[in-house]
């Protein structure tokens, strides 16, 4: 994209922002589909002092994991009480939350509405069925029906990366010790009890070389983003934080062999265009908040974005930048590691806009500004980042 569209864009998405967020409690089974969906819309609309008469717009994931993305768009349009003017989705795993996040930003931005909520989430139980049938139509009788399912593809990854750059199981159980450091600030975390280096590596294995504590937890809950317009915002309860640059690259669905360099992903080009877009270079942000559904999805990341060259992934991470206090804060909501990883890549989200709104109490990374937001989704196949910061 030439500078002057990447501009362009920039000056487009100053025209919204956003003014609320909600997280429901992680694993609640206890609720529906609908009802935690229906929460997360009312908190995040009370949270931005609006209410659901205010809404014209919905942005749903369309990922076999989040029964947000189950419903027709009139199915919202009966839910919320009456008409929507936008609805959008996006087929894209957990990639779809920062996409939506951002499509969201520019559909308020163009006039197409004037408040969107971006829903993720919902009831595991509700999307289950729909998880294998979409794992079975994009990956068929070559991996689901002889057992290959996620972990496997990760653990291709992880080993893959070992090999190639002396990656070891330490440094990845560092990622997974530092989510749960900022997991034991949150009280909505699900795992919040201290982590050791070696309670990583003595976990029971999951999938060569990939242990427990390497996997994300699977929960129910439901999160809502509310994006309205620019001059709506000035009326609303808390500070707005805008969406300054993002970016999308998506590559192949799901069979790793045809994967273009397993070495390098589409968060290389999305990083940088997302930067690029915002005016930022990698020093001028003060927190990552980046999908964890294994730890070495994160720091394939780091690496991709460019936060550390390629290979030095494991150095990068093994001296505590990511922790509390740290230089590069990541995923200070506990992430999917240990937060839960119901709604996770719009979890990262709502976690960004309140670590910039001040609101995170002891886990609050002093002076956050500014903050990337990345989401994946297959095996290191879709990607989606946004820049936020306060507005």
């Amino acid at each position: 994209m030439r500078t002057d569209d990447l501009h362009a864009t920039r000056r487009l998405l100053q025209s919204s922002a956003i003014v609320g967020v909600y997280t429901t409690e992680q694993g609640d089974l206890s609720h529906s589909n609908d009802e935690l969906l229906l929460e997360a819309i009312e908190g995040a609309l009370a949270d931005a002092g609006l209410t659901i008469e205010d809404v014209d717009g919905i942005a749903g994931g369309r990922s076999p994991t989040d029964s947000a993305a189950t419903a027709f768009p009139a199915y919202w349009s009966e839910l919320l009480g009456h008409p929507m003017r936008y609805f959008s989705t996006v087929d894209a795993a957990a990639a779809a939350h920062s996409a939506n996040i951002l499509h969201a930003a520019l559909a308020v931005a163009a006039g197409l509405a004037q408040t969107i909520v971006v829903i993720g989430g919902g009831s595991r139980g509700a999307s289950r069925q729909a998880n294998v049938e979409k794992m079975a139509y994009a990956h068929g009788e070559f991996d689901v029906s002889w057992g290959t399912l996620v972990p496997s593809w990760f653990a291709l990854a992880a080993r893959r990366h070992m090999h190639e750059f002396g990656t070891t199981s330490e440094q990845l159980a560092e990622i997974a010790v530092s989510t749960r450091m900022w997991a034991a600030m949150h009280p909505q975390a699900i795992m919040q009890k201290p982590l050791t280096i070696a309670d990583v590596t003595d976990s029971r294995m999951i999938s060569d070389p990939l242990h427990l504590f390497d996997c994300c937890i699977s929960n129910d809950g439901a999160g809502a983003m509310v994006i309205t317009t620019k001059e709506r915002a000035r009326d609303c309860r808390k500070a707005a934080v805008q969406v300054l640059g993002g970016a999308e690259d998506y590559t192949f669905q799901g069979y790793v062999n045809v994967m273009h360099d397993w070495m390098e992903s589409g968060a290389v080009h999305t990083g940088a265009r997302s930067l690029q877009m915002a005016g930022l270079g990698h020093d001028d942000i003060d927190l990552l908040e980046i999908y964890d559904c294994f730890t070495i999805t994160a720091l394939r990341m780091l690496e991709d974005l460019g936060f550390c060259k390629k290979g030095e992934g494991g150095a990068f991470v093994s001296d505590g930048k990511l922790r509390p206090a740290g230089s590069h804060p990541m995923n200070t909501h506990g992430g999917g590691l240990s937060w839960g990883h119901s709604f996770s890549g719009l979890a990262h989200g709502i976690e960004a806009v309140r670590q910039i709104r001040g609101e995170c109490g002891a886990r609050q990374v002093p002076g956050a500004e500014t903050a990337l937001v990345h989401s994946q989704g297959g095996p290191l196949a879709m990607h989606s980042t946004v820049i936020l910061a306060r507005a």
